[in-house]
C-alpha cells in the first residue's frame, strides 16, 4: 500500500503534464490568421544574429564523471601503501554513526542469542529454548534494519519492516515468496512466533536467522573492507621490501667466495697432543672439527709456511665450536720472512666463534697464530685471502 501510493502521484502528474504537441501548434494556428491584424515578424528570429554557445555545457558530464570515478593510486608508493583506497574506506567507516554502532552491537548479540536458543537439545534450568529462537532472530532483523537506515522511526518489527528501503529488502530473499514469509514473521508478535508446531517454528527461525545474517554481514563490510585493505597494505609492504632485499640476498648467496691462498699449503704447530682427523670429525677419540691440537704450554701457536713471500689482507679463523673456545685468546696473527723474527699485524682479546681480520696487504712467507698465555690453542679453520 504504501508503495503505490507513493508511486501513482508520480505517473498521473507525468500525463498531466506532458504537452499535446498538435495541440499547441493547432492553436497557434488558430490566433494567427486574422487578416486585420498582421502579426509582427520575432526580431530574435533574424538569422543576422547567431546564438552564442553555452561555454558551461561542456564542464558538467566531465565533473560529474571525475567525481564517480574510484580512487586510483598514482604512483609506486601509492601503490604499497593503498592510500587512496584506505582514505576512502577510512570515509565510508566515518559515515556510521554511533546510533547505528550501537543497533548493529544488538543485532549481533540478538542473533548470538538465537543461534545458541535454536541449537538441538538446549535446555535450560526453566525448559527448552528453542521457542524462544524466532523472537530473538525477529529482533536480530529488526536492529539491522535500523542500522541500514537510522532515520527511520520504527518502534516494532512491523513497522521497521514496513519502512524499510525496496532494495534493501529485496536483498534478504532470493524470490517473492520467501520474502512474503519474512514480512509475514516481523508483522507477527513474540506470542504468534512461538505458536505452531516445533517444524514451523524451525523453518520461521532459520528464515528470520539468514535474513538477519545477511544484513549484519552487509553493514560490516565496510569496516572489514577497511580491515582487508590494511592486511593488503601490509603484504605489499612486505612484497616490497623483499623485493629490495632480494638483490643482496642474491649476492650473499651467488657472490664469489674469496680464495684461500693457504689451500694446499703445509702447515705445523708448536706441539701435538692428539692426532686430527677433520675429515671425519675426530680428534683423540673426541668427536670434533678441529684439525690441530697442542699441549698445554705457554704461548702455544700454528704457522703456514707458503715457501716464499705471499701477499695477503685479510684472514678467517674459526675457533673450535664444541668446546674451550676460550683457550684461544688471546690471539695474536705475526707474519715472518724468516721465522725467526716477526711482527704483529692482528689481534683479538675476546672470544669468539668466527674471527676475520683485515690488516694493511703483507708479503710474508710465515703466517703465525699465537695464543699469548699459557694455554692449549685449537681451531676449525684457517684461511687466507688476498
Amino acid at each position: 500500500m504504501l508503495w503505490s501510493a507513493a508511486m501513482s502521484p508520480g505517473r498521473d502528474d507525468a500525463r498531466e503534464l506532458q504537452p499535446d504537441d498538435g495541440a499547441v501548434i493547432q492553436d497557434q494556428a488558430s490566433a494567427e490568421p486574422a487578416a486585420s491584424e498582421p502579426v509582427a515578424p520575432l526580431e530574435t528570429a533574424a538569422p543576422s544574429e547567431p546564438v552564442a554557445p553555452l561555454e558551461t555545457a561542456p564542464s558538467v558530464p566531465t565533473e560529474l564523471g571525475d567525481t564517480a570515478k574510484k580512487p586510483k593510486e598514482n604512483s609506486i608508493l601509492g601503490w604499497f601503501l593503498l592510500r587512496s583506497q584506505i582514505a576512502h574506506a577510512r570515509a565510508e567507516a566515518r559515515g556510521t554513526s554511533d546510533e547505528q554502532s550501537v543497533y548493529l552491537q544488538r543485532a549481533k548479540v540478538a542473533l548470538e542469542f538465537g543461534n545458541v536458543a535454536l541449537e538441538p537439545n538446549n535446555v535450560v534450568a526453566s525448559g527448552a529454548t528453542a521457542p524462544l529462537a524466532p523472537s530473538l532472530f525477529q529482533q536480530a532483523l529488526y536492529w539491522s534494519l535500523l542500522v541500514k537506515d537510522p532515520a527511520v522511526a520504527a518502534s516494532s518489527p512491523a513497522a521497521a519492516w514496513a519502512s524499510a528501503a525496496p532494495s534493501t529488502l529485496a536483498s534478504l530473499a532470493s524470490n517473492d515468496a520467501e520474502l512474503a514469509q519474512i514480512g509475514a514473521a516481523m508483522q507477527a508478535t513474540f506470542v504468534e512466533l512461538e505458536q505452531g508446531s516445533p517444524e514451523a517454528r524451525r523453518a520461521t527461525a532459520e528464515l528470520l536467522r539468514r535474513s538477519a545474517t545477511r544484513l549484519i554481514t552487509s553493514s560490516e563490510s565496510v569496516s572489514w573492507q577497511l580491515e582487508w585493505l590494511k592486511l593488503r597494505r601490509l603484504s605489499r609492504i612486505a612484497l616490497g621490501v623483499a623485493l629490495c632485499l632480494a638483490p643482496f640476498a642474491l649476492a650473499f648467496v651467488f657472490w664469489p667466495k674469496k680464495p684461500d691462498l693457504a689451500k694446499g699449503k703445509p702447515w705445523h704447530a708448536s706441539s701435538s697432543l692428539a692426532e686430527c682427523h677433520p675429515a671425519k670429525s675426530e680428534c683423540g677419540g673426541v668427536t670434533t672439527d678441529i684439525f690441530f691440537h697442542t699441549r698445554e704450554e705457554s704461548n702455544p701457536w700454528f704457522e703456514y709456511d707458503f715457501y716464499a713471500p705471499l701477499g695477503f689482507s685479510s684472514l678467517t679463523i674459526r675457533n673450535r665450536s664444541d668446546y674451550g673456545a676460550e683457550r684461544a685468546v688471546p690471539l695474536v696473527v705475526e707474519v715472518s720472512n724468516d721465522d725467526r723474527t716477526f711482527h704483529e699485524v692482528a689481534r683479538r682479546n675476546e672470544s669468539f666463534s668466527t674471527w676475520s681480520p683485515s690488516f694493511p696487504t703483507q708479503h710474508a712467507r710465515y703466517l703465525r697464530l699465537r695464543t699469548a698465555r699459557v694455554s692449549l690453542l685449537h681451531l676449525e679453520a684457517v684461511e687466507v685471502h688476498p
